[in-house]
């Protein structure tokens, strides 16, 4: 064995070892929710040492990869995101535990964890609610924050899906953080008649939330993007509110912010498939925003990078232009140059007091 050959092996086995101390520590903390192996793996290439990668920090062969990886589209890669458990990073329910997401919560909301927003044997059929603790007289705005994983994979509790909706009730609204059936278990457009269900669900329990029914807002990015504009402009003549109860209420949204929108699924079909109903009809036009862009359509606030290579900014420009054309109400469009698809992390300090204006203006 020469030289060279002999320092590569030598590195493997270093680097080999390293992986396998770091998972024993990280196995010692027994932790339920983090996998041991992706806790090392994060340790391992987390150069600046925050606790998650950028696309930088993983090696040159994987950066293609990054925004397939970055699931919930935030600009980082996290612990389920770089690796390890499929089930967990597959599945609803792959979040923090209840008594986690408990003890996390800060002291001036309520949080309600694992609310069934309907009967049946799908556990995908959750949502988590957090509510100011303050009481007020006056009913308050609520609003829907939806995860992204291209319909595929995710969690009402991970990223900023979960940290929204606590920044949220902090700032005087009854919000939540839902799931839904993903394609694995069920396939679309089960996704959206969920979230209309949701929403429904959340509305038939106004008064016992005290929320004002006619001040509901979303937040979404990318498939959740998705989600919460079909909740802003897809009435019950589409015939996608699904079998769920309470359809006397309406799934409708009052505001809507959505970042890295899929708005037309024609155009999109290697991440949700042959989009073919039970009679092999093309769902790509009923199930894409785009199609209902009217002039009621509630007010929108359309986030896009033109750098996303995952959902091109010619989704959110074609989207704009459509609500415009259909002479809607209220349509603002932040077009980042450059970004990419987790363009509303990324760009946080722009984005994020955006959207609370947004919200304050319509909802308050």
């Amino acid at each position: 064995m020469n030289c060279q050959n002999s320092l590569r092996l030598l590195f493997a086995v270093l680097c080999l070892s390293s992986v396998v101390l770091l998972a024993q520590d990280q196995a010692e903390s027994k932790d339920p929710d983090v996998n041991p192996v992706a806790a090392a793996r994060l340790k391992l290439l987390d150069k600046n040492k925050d606790g998650k990668l950028s696309r930088e920090e993983l090696p040159d062969r994987i950066q293609p990869a990054f925004e397939r990886l970055d699931r919930d589209g935030n600009g980082f890669l996290d612990v389920s995101e770089i690796g390890g458990n499929r089930e967990q990073t597959r599945t609803n329910g792959g979040g923090m535990s209840n008594e986690r997401l408990m003890a996390s919560a800060p002291r001036s909301v309520i949080v309600e964890p694992d609310i069934a927003y309907r009967d049946g044997d799908s556990k995908a059929w959750r949502l988590d609610l957090i509510r100011p603790k303050a009481e007020r007289d006056k009913p308050r705005p609520a609003i829907v924050f939806i995860h992204g994983g291209g319909w595929r994979s995710g969690d009402k509790r991970r990223g900023y899906f979960l940290q929204g909706a606590m920044d949220y009730a902090q700032k005087g609204y009854v919000c939540v953080t839902v799931n839904y059936r993903l394609t694995g278990e069920a396939p679309f457009p089960a996704c959206i008649e969920d979230v209309k269900c949701a929403v429904r669900w959340l509305r038939a329990n106004a008064k016992k939330y005290n929320i004002d029914p006619d001040k509901i807002g979303g937040y979404g990015n990318s498939a959740g993007a998705h989600l919460v504009a079909m909740l802003g402009l897809v009435g019950p003549d589409a015939q996608l509110e699904g079998d769920g109860p309470y359809q006397d209420q309406s799934s409708l949204l009052q505001a809507v912010c959505c970042s890295a929108t899929p708005t037309d699924m024609s155009l999109f079909r290697r991440l949700t498939g042959r989009l073919k109903d039970d009679d092999g009809n093309d769902l790509a036009a009923k199930v894409s925003p785009i199609t209902y862009a009217h002039s009621d359509a509630p007010p929108f606030l359309v986030i896009h990078g033109t750098g996303d290579r995952t959902v091109p900014v010619k989704h959110g420009d074609t989207f704009v232009n459509a609500l415009k054309e259909a002479n809607a109400g209220s349509v603002e469009y932040i077009r980042i140059d450059g970004a990419g698809h987790g363009v509303f992390n990324q760009h946080s300090k722009r984005t994020h007091p955006a959207m609370e204006k947004f919200f304050a203006k319509h909802l308050k």
